[in-house]
């Protein structure tokens, strides 16, 4: 069968998807990153806890948990388009929410809802990118929107930091909610509907009742048929811990790592964050192209094992330089996992299945940011840092052990690969 990138049109109609989905992807994630350091802030207005505004932060990545799966059975069902752009709304009009909200409860309900928004815009990016890609170039577009994503994610912070300075904490969730309009334009404008396109065809007929009838059995029997895959369960596993790292080691106890051993103040650490990103922003399409030549566990694996080398080189930092070393070393192994997981999981999904699989994987990802902080947390309080982070390492290199022994790499052929 031709792929879509064997033909001229066709070749150039994937890529204008992609740049298309790289744009809305950025755009939105920037002001995801705009209110970063500013919802605590905002949140602590209310007078409550430190446990609270945590809360605030953590209700993001449950809305994401409940509605990743859904938006992958409604991208099955009405296509991917309706879902990229339904998930765009419900952020921009939550995040308008947001900045009017007068309580505490209205703040975490609209931050929820961002989450859902989240959720439904990523599960819908992930699917269309599925469909639009073969096994051959897969890899590489997924590391389009992945950079685009930490693109977005990285300078937004700064720029929220100025705006609550200059104009307040609220302004930062105006600027989110107009980032989030562009991006939604964007994508009414620009995004077409890729479902014809990949696993899941719909014609005129199989738009009818009938059809819809008979969508609850099959999405119930895809999904037992992915938790009953051991590719499937291992490769999410896997990514469980990519994210459980991402939250946890290096979001959360990385910092405080940091704090009181090198005795790094927040602008030492700022600069050494920055560094870690921009590597894991560099590192990742490099990855895409290399997953794709290569095979997704000749990324993985690595990738893994050089990030739990680097967690465990943590506890022996003493200086900003040593500590500076081992991020450089982590951003690099993170930027080495990259697209991986979600190329893989896209590769061995079932024919119609691409977005329930793609929501459920990225449900386990989601859980693992939520355990992530809070496990790790509870063990540098209760043991130390030492403890926490090699826990962390031991883990890892146990979701890489699995990846090995028990994945099997999908069947890959060169027909029809992009250059």
């Amino acid at each position: 069968m031709m792929s879509i990138a064997t033909h001229p049109r066709q070749f150039f109609r994937s890529y204008k998807t992609v740049i298309a989905i790289m744009v809305t992807t950025a755009v939105t994630m920037m002001g995801q990153g705009i209110i970063s350091p500013v919802l605590p802030l905002l949140a602590k207005e209310f007078d409550i806890g430190m446990a609270m505004i945590g809360v605030t932060v953590a209700v993001f990545s449950l809305g994401r948990i409940f509605f990743n799966v859904p938006a992958g059975v409604v991208a099955e069902r009405y296509g991917r388009r309706i879902v990229l752009i339904s998930g765009l709304l419900i952020i921009t009009v939550s995040s308008v929410l947001m900045a009017l909200s007068h309580s505490f409860v209205e703040l975490v309900v609209y931050r929820f809802f961002t989450g859902v928004g989240s959720a439904i815009y990523l599960t819908g990016a992930l699917t269309t990118l599925a469909d639009i890609s073969t096994t051959e170039n897969r890899a590489r577009y997924m590391s389009y929107q992945q950079g685009s994503l930490l693109f977005g994610s990285s300078i937004g912070p700064a720029l929220g930091g100025f705006a609550a300075e200059l104009w307040g904490y609220r302004a930062a969730f105006y600027i989110l909610a107009g980032l989030s309009a562009l991006g939604l334009l964007w994508a009414m404008l620009q995004l077409p509907e890729t479902s014809k396109l990949g696993g899941a065809p719909r014609t005129a007929r199989s738009r009818g009742r009938p059809q819809e009838r008979r969508q609850g059995p099959r999405t119930f029997k895809t999904l037992l048929a992915l938790i009953a895959s051991l590719d499937f369960v291992m490769v999410a596993s896997y990514f469980f811990m990519v994210v459980f790292t991402r939250n946890g080691g290096r979001g959360s106890l990385l910092p405080l790592v940091g704090d009181a051993q090198a005795g790094l103040g927040p602008g030492p650490l700022g600069v050494i964050f920055t560094v870690m990103a921009l590597i894991n922003f560099f590192a990742v399409i490099p990855a895409g192209w290399l997953a794709d030549r290569y095979g997704r566990k000749a990324l993985m694996i690595p990738g893994a094992l050089m990030t739990a080398a680097s967690l465990s080189a943590f506890i022996f930092c003493q200086s900003f330089w040593t500590f500076l070393a081992a991020a450089v070393m982590l951003g690099l192994a993170t930027g080495v996992v990259g697209p991986a997981p979600a190329a893989f999981v896209a590769d061995l999904a079932p024919e119609g299945g691409r977005g329930l699989a793609i929501g459920l994987f990225r449900s386990f990802g989601d859980v693992g940011g939520m355990i992530g902080p809070v496990l790790l947390g509870w063990m540098a309080d209760t043991a130390s840092f030492g403890w926490a982070l090699n826990t962390n390492a031991a883990l890892v290199a146990l979701s890489a052990l699995g990846v090995a022994l028990f994945v099997r790499e999908a069947k890959r052929t060169r027909q029809g690969a992009s250059p």
